[in-house]
């Protein structure tokens, strides 16, 4: 499926655990979100404004391309607002570009593996508002 119908502007759009938003997707866009951001030599750093399903798939994809992840705030390059309106959420992506929506589709529709971390290079959940 192509990336015009994945995001809808700066945003994925749809109801948790049907796709889009499903685990599966969430992690993989989350491992070439980081991908893309250790190509573009920027530190693999995203804010979450909460925990929930949709953000911690997302999230979990993230770290394991060995990017952090800061909840509640919004100092990070790469800043993931989610937004629910009854059966309908929103997970809203300030930071990306129209070129890097490109380069995501690039890395998420290729035919070869994304590159994952291991042991210690795999990155952490930062629940407090900054890392130490």
């Amino acid at each position: 499926m192509p990336l015009n119908k994945l995001f809808e502007g700066s945003s994925i759009r749809g109801t948790a655990g049907v796709y889009p938003l499903t685990a599966e997707n969430l992690l993989r866009v989350g491992l070439a979100l980081c991908i893309l951001m250790v190509i573009e030599e920027r530190e693999p750093l995203m804010c979450v404004n909460e925990l929930n399903f949709c953000t911690m798939s997302l999230a979990v994809g993230f770290m394991n391309g060995g990017g952090d992840v800061i909840v509640g705030t919004q100092d990070c390059s790469l800043n993931v607002i989610y937004k629910q309106e009854e059966n309908f959420q929103e997970l809203v992506f300030i930071g990306l570009s129209e070129e890097d929506k490109l380069k995501l589709e690039s890395i998420l529709y290729s035919r070869y593996n994304m590159p994952k971390k291991e042991g210690n290079q795999v990155g952490r959940l930062w629940i407090q508002e900054s890392r130490p």
